[in-house]
């Protein structure tokens, strides 16, 4: 009995001793999400126990019960870690960051792509849920019959068989003309519906985005003249882009030389943007970023520690 009770005592002194990696590193982080984006951190940073645990101290009181999907979570989260973190373990941070080059500003070619991707896939369930069963039934076999018009155009594309400015004119009109058939399924009720739905969603966005703003300014301690610098810089690159894409649009520049042009003009914003910040600023802003990019891999892993993993793809937050 005593040579069981051994190994045991000496397994329970272990586990419960100061600084386990094994109960540092399996808090009481309420969310999946939050569990992943701590483990990821602290394994990729080389972080010891006790520094795991003060990330973890950070990540519940701004993260817990829900809060982690909340406006301007990660500000809350980089606004902390920038003093916590080490010069060492921020240079670990940025690595990834550092040797894709990526912008601190505004999103990637690949983010843009998947955020329209997303928006007409969202466009297309606002429409989905206003419909009768029948009208369910034609309006997949409209978009099946559109999709393969679709693949068929990118197919030539692909093969170089047509070009990319030949497939645009092809496609423009594909596009109007399925526009033209879900809009003649519809009810006048049901487009009504529809446009509220949207215009509901579009508020609530907007609301999101601008209590994110208002996080982001008062953790980066911005002067009310960076703010409206700020602003003045993303309304004149708005403006700017516009003027670009109505250009492209009737034919007075080319792809290649509107590609060109918007690759210097948000270079110029970033370079602006850059020159408006403090040092201390600008890496609180580099430090949300790299949480950013973490937190968009594990979205979707809901519920409570120990359940809630086998089924992924739930509602997502925005983790401004």
């Amino acid at each position: 009995m005593k040579k069981i009770l051994l190994p045991i005592s000496m397994f329970l002194f272990f586990a419960v001793g100061c600084d386990n990696p094994m109960l540092s590193k399996s808090t009481d982080l309420d969310s999946e999400e939050l569990q992943a984006l701590s483990y990821e951190l602290s394994s990729e940073l080389g972080l010891s126990e006790s520094s795991t645990d003060g990330l973890n101290d950070i990540l519940k009181r701004h993260g817990r019960k829900g809060k982690h999907r909340e406006p301007g979570f990660l500000w809350k989260v980089a606004g902390e870690l920038a003093d916590s973190l080490s010069d060492d373990e921020k240079a670990m941070l940025f690595e990834k960051m550092d040797d894709k080059d990526i912008p601190l500003f505004g999103m990637n070619k690949k983010s843009g792509s998947k955020y329209k991707k997303f928006k007409q896939k969202n466009s297309f369930n606002g429409i989905i849920k206003v419909l009768n069963e029948d009208q369910k039934v034609i309006f997949k076999e409209i978009l099946s019959s559109y999709k393969e018009k679709f693949k068929a155009i990118h197919s030539q594309v692909k093969e170089g068989t047509l070009s990319k400015d030949d497939a645009k004119t092809q496609l423009e009109p594909l596009r109007e003309a399925m526009k033209a058939e879900i809009d003649a399924l519809l009810t006048d009720d049901q487009k009504a519906l529809v446009e509220q739905n949207q215009a509901d969603k579009k508020a609530k966005r907007q609301a999101y985005k601008d209590s994110t703003k208002a996080v982001k300014i008062d953790i980066l301690d911005m002067t009310s003249d960076q703010v409206a610098i700020y602003e003045s810089i993303k309304q004149e690159t708005r403006e700017a882009a516009n003027a670009l894409f109505v250009q492209s649009k009737n034919g007075e520049i080319d792809r290649e030389s509107l590609r060109a042009a918007l690759k210097n003009l948000f270079s110029s914003r970033n370079e602006k943007f850059e020159a408006l910040f403090t040092t201390g600023q600008l890496e609180i802003i580099k430090i949300h970023k790299a949480l950013q990019l973490r937190m968009k891999k594990h979205k979707g892993q809901k519920g409570k520690k120990g359940g809630g993993s086998k089924k992924r793809g739930g509602k997502k937050g925005k983790n401004g």
